[in-house]
C-alpha cells in the first residue's frame, strides 16, 4: 500500500496538471455553449421583430443609419429583403445566393436622399461595412425577364426601387442557368445549381454553406433556428454536467492526495507489535486469576457486563433521540421558513389586489379533497386526526400530489395553448397565402387584433353578398374580357394575313431577278409552345359558369384565371411574346416562278452580291412600306414620295432597272441621291436627273441636265464645279 502511495505522490503534479487542463476545458466548452446559446437567442429574437434573411448585424448597422439620417427603415432595404426566389425553382436557392453576393446586402437608397443620406450617417459608427447605392425611384416595371436566366426564377417585391432592380438584374445578373458544366462555355453568361458561374473566360465556384440573404419573410429562418436553438441547448446543458464532472474529479484528487501523504508518513518499524503483545497476555492472565478465585469478582463482571449492556442501550436512546431533535429542528426551521415564504406571498397578493376567484378555489379545494382522501386511504386511516384534520406530514404530501397535478393541468394547458395558436398560425398563413396583404401579419399573438377587423369587416359587409358579386365578377371576366382578348388576337392575326394580300398582288405583276420569277411575302404563325399553350388556356377559361357551379369549380377557374392573367401582366416575362401578335407570326420573302412554284426563300443576304441585295431589299423595303401605310388595295399609296439617299450604287442597271419599277410598282414617287460617279446605272430609268452644285459663296443649287455631253460641261466650265459638288439627285 505505501509503495502505491508513494508511485501515486510521484505523479501527483501530473494527476493535478491533467485535472485542471480536464477542469479548464471543461469550463471553457461550457462558457462556448452558453455564448452559443446567447448568441442564438439574439439572433432569433431579431429575426423575429423583422421579416427579412439579412444577418443581425447588417440589420442594426442598417437601423442606426436610418435613424442618423430620419428615415423609417422600410426606407433603407437590402437588395435581398426586394427578392424572393420562385417556389419552383427552390433547388437555386443557394446558387442564387452565391451568384448575387454583395450585391444582396447593398442598400438602396432613394438617389432624391443621397446627399441628406451621406452627410448624416458620416459621423455614424459601425463595425458592419455596409454598401449602399443610390437609385432612381418609382421607375416602370416593364422589364422582360426570360425564365430561363437567374433574374427571371426570382420574385421581385412590389414598391419604388422594383423598376431599378428589374434592370440591374436584366444586365449585370444574366445568367443562363444550366444543369450541366459542360454547357458553361455554351452561353456568355451561365450559372448551375451548385453555384458555379462563367462570364466569358472568367469563371467563380464555391462559397457553399453560406446563410440564406434572399427572402421576403424569414419563418424558414426561424425554424431553422429554433433546431440550431434546442441543439445549442443541449451541448451547453451536457457542457455544464461535464463541468461538474470534472469539478468532482479535481476534489477527489485532492482527498487521494492527502491520504497517500497519510500512508507515507507512517512507518511499520516505529510500531512496536512484540512489545503490545507481552503486555496484553500479561493483563489476560492477571484477569484469569482474578475471576477464577474470587465469588464477589465473577458477581461483579456480571453486574459490570449487564450495567454496560444497558449503557449501551441508554447511549443509543440517546443517539437515536439527538438524531430525533435534529432532524425536528431542521424540519422546523424548514417549516418556519415556509411559512414566511407563505405568508410572503399572501401579504404580496393582498398588496397587489390578488383575489382567489370562486372557480380557482373550487378547483383548488376539489384537487386538495382528493389529495388528502388518498393519502388517508393509502395509509390505512392514521393519516388525520379527529375531526378529520390532516396531520403535517399528510398535508405536505397531500400539497405535494396538488402541485404535481398542477403542473400536469399546466402543461397540458400550454399544450393546448401552444396547438392552438399553432392552428391560428396556420390559419392566419393560409389566410395571407390566398388573399396578399402586406398589412398582415401571421403571429397569433400580434396579428389576431387585424384578422379580427378583417372579421368584423366581412361579417358587417355580409361575406355572402360579396362572394356573389365576385362570382358574378368572374363570370362577366371569363365570359366577356378574356373572350375579347382572345378575339382580338385572332383578329389581328387575320388582319396581318388581309394586308398582306394585296401586296402580294402587286408584287405579283412586278419581275424579280428576271421576267420568269416573283417575289412573294408569306406570313406563318410561329410554332411555339408557350404562345400554343397560351391561347389553349384561353379557350379554356372563356367559357362562361352556370349559376349553379359549386365552389370548388369556380375557385378552380379562378385559379386558372388568374395564372392567364398573370402571364399576360407587363411585369410577366412572358408578357411581349404573348401579347404583341408580331410575336406569334414569322414573315419570310419567298421566290417563286410564274407558275408559283416555290424556288427560293430569303432569310439573309449575306450571300448575295450587291445588286442582288439591293434588288431584294427594295422590293422588301418597299413592300414593307405599302403594309405599314395600309392601304394595299388602292391604286396609290396615301403618302406617295421616298427619299433614298445612296440607294441602288452597287448594282448594274439591269438590277437598279428591276428594283426601281418595283417601286414604281408599289405605287411610290422616288427621289434617289447618289454619287456623281454612280448614277450611270441609274440613268436609263429615271425621268429627270440634276446635279447638285456649290459656288464660291458656299451655296448650292441644282442643276438640270438636259443631254449635255461630258465636253459641252467642261467647255462651260463646269469640270470643276462637278468635282467640288455633294452627290447629285436623281429622281
Amino acid at each position: 500500500q505505501a509503495a502505491a502511495s508513494r508511485a501515486a505522490l510521484d505523479d501527483v503534479a501530473g494527476a493535478r496538471r491533467r485535472s485542471l487542463d480536464a477542469l479548464y476545458a471543461a469550463s471553457d466548452t461550457a462558457r462556448q455553449a452558453r455564448q452559443e446559446v446567447e448568441r442564438l437567442e439574439r439572433e432569433r429574437e431579431s429575426f423575429a421583430r423583422r421579416r427579412g434573411n439579412v444577418p443581425d448585424g447588417h440589420h442594426r448597422a442598417r437601423v442606426a443609419l436610418a435613424q442618423a439620417a430620419g428615415l423609417q427603415v422600410e426606407d433603407l432595404p437590402f437588395v435581398a429583403e426586394l427578392l424572393e426566389v420562385r417556389p419552383e425553382h427552390e433547388h437555386w436557392r443557394e446558387a442564387a445566393n452565391l451568384a448575387l453576393g454583395g450585391f444582396a446586402l447593398t442598400l438602396l437608397v432613394d438617389e432624391r436622399r443621397l446627399a441628406g443620406f451621406r452627410a448624416a450617417v458620416d459621423p455614424v459608427p459601425s463595425a458592419v461595412r455596409l454598401r449602399y447605392e443610390g437609385v432612381p425611384a418609382d421607375l416602370a416595371d416593364d422589364v422582360t425577364l426570360d425564365e430561363r436566366t437567374l433574374p427571371g426564377r426570382l420574385d421581385l417585391k412590389p414598391g419604388p426601387f422594383a423598376g431599378w432592380l428589374a434592370g440591374r438584374l436584366a444586365t449585370a445578373y444574366d445568367y443562363v442557368c444550366v444543369d450541366d458544366p459542360a454547357d458553361l462555355g455554351r452561353h456568355d453568361k451561365a450559372l448551375t445549381r451548385t453555384g458555379q458561374t462563367s462570364d466569358g473566360a472568367r469563371g467563380a465556384h464555391g462559397g457553399h454553406g453560406r446563410e440564406n440573404v434572399l427572402g421576403f419573410t424569414n419563418s424558414r429562418r426561424l425554424a431553422d433556428l429554433d433546431d440550431r436553438l434546442a441543439a445549442a441547448r443541449g451541448a451547453e446543458r451536457r457542457a455544464a454536467e461535464e463541468r461538474a464532472g470534472a469539478e468532482l474529479r479535481d476534489a477527489a484528487l485532492a482527498e487521494q492526495t492527502a491520504a497517500h501523504e497519510r500512508v507515507v508518513e507512517l512507518v511499520w518499524e516505529h510500531v512496536d507489535v512484540a512489545a503490545a503483545q507481552a503486555e496484553l497476555e500479561q493483563w489476560e492472565t492477571v484477569l484469569a486469576d482474578l475471576q477464577d478465585g474470587d465469588t464477589d469478582v465473577r458477581d461483579l463482571r456480571d453486574r459490570v457486563a449487564t450495567q454496560s449492556a444497558a449503557a449501551e442501550e441508554l447511549h443509543s436512546q440517546l443517539v437515536r433521540a439527538r438524531d430525533a431533535q435534529a432532524a425536528l429542528d431542521a424540519r422546523w426551521e424548514e417549516v418556519s421558513e415556509a411559512v414566511d415564504v407563505a405568508q410572503a406571498a399572501l401579504d404580496a397578493a393582498e398588496a397587489r389586489g390578488t383575489a382567489l376567484a370562486a372557480a380557482h378555489r373550487a378547483y383548488l379545494d376539489d384537487l386538495l379533497g382528493r389529495a388528502s382522501g388518498g393519502q388517508a386511504g393509502g395509509q390505512g386511516g392514521q393519516g388525520s386526526q379527529a375531526g378529520g384534520a390532516l396531520t403535517l406530514p399528510a398535508f405536505d404530501a397531500a400539497l405535494q400530489a396538488v402541485g404535481q397535478r398542477l403542473v400536469f393541468d399546466r402543461e397540458q394547458a400550454a399544450s393546448a395553448a401552444a396547438a392552438g395558436l399553432d392552428a391560428l398560425r396556420a390559419v392566419f398563413e393560409t389566410f395571407t397565402r390566398q388573399w396578399p396583404d402586406p398589412n398582415l401579419g401571421t403571429d397569433p399573438d400580434a396579428s389576431y387584433p387585424d384578422f379580427e377587423r378583417v372579421l368584423t369587416a366581412l361579417e358587417t359587409e355580409r361575406l355572402h353578398e360579396l362572394e356573389a358579386h365576385w362570382s358574378r365578377n368572374l363570370a362577366r371576366l371569363s365570359g366577356d374580357d378574356l373572350t375579347a382578348l382572345d378575339a382580338a388576337i385572332s383578329r389581328a392575326l387575320r388582319e396581318i394575313s388581309e394586308r398582306i394580300d394585296p401586296v402580294n398582288e402587286i408584287l405579283g405583276q412586278l419581275p424579280f431577278a428576271d421576267d420568269d420569277h416573283r417575289l412573294r411575302i408569306d406570313p406563318r404563325p410561329v410554332q411555339s409552345a408557350v404562345i400554343a399553350r397560351f391561347r389553349r388556356d384561353l379557350r379554356e377559361v372563356r367559357g362562361s359558369l352556370g349559376p349553379d357551379a359549386a365552389d370548388a369549380e369556380r375557385e378552380a377557374r379562378f385559379a386558372r384565371m388568374e395564372r392567364v392573367i398573370d402571364r399576360i401582366r407587363r411585369t410577366s416575362p412572358d408578357f411581349t411574346d404573348l401579347v404583341d401578335v408580331r410575336r406569334h407570326v414569322r414573315i419570310s420573302a419567298e421566290k417563286v416562278d410564274l407558275a408559283g412554284n416555290h424556288v427560293a426563300l430569303y432569310d439573309h443576304i449575306g450571300e448575295k452580291s450587291g445588286g442582288e441585295s439591293q434588288e431584294l431589299v427594295a422590293f422588301i423595303v418597299g413592300a414593307a412600306l405599302r403594309y405599314q401605310l395600309g392601304d394595299a388595295g388602292a391604286q396609290r399609296p396615301r403618302y406617295a414620295p421616298v427619299f433614298l439617299d445612296e440607294a441602288l450604287i452597287k448594282a448594274d442597271a439591269q438590277f437598279s432597272g428591276r428594283a426601281v419599277r418595283a417601286w414604281r410598282g408599289l405605287g411610290f414617287q422616288l427621289v434617289i441621291g447618289a454619287p456623281l460617279d454612280k448614277v450611270s446605272a441609274l440613268e436609263p430609268h429615271v425621268d429627270a436627273e440634276y446635279v447638285v452644285v456649290k459656288d464660291e459663296g458656299g451655296r448650292s443649287r441644282a442643276v438640270p441636265v438636259v443631254g449635255l455631253a461630258e465636253e459641252g460641261l467642261a467647255e462651260e466650265g463646269l469640270a470643276e464645279g462637278l468635282a467640288e459638288s455633294v452627290p447629285g439627285v436623281v429622281g
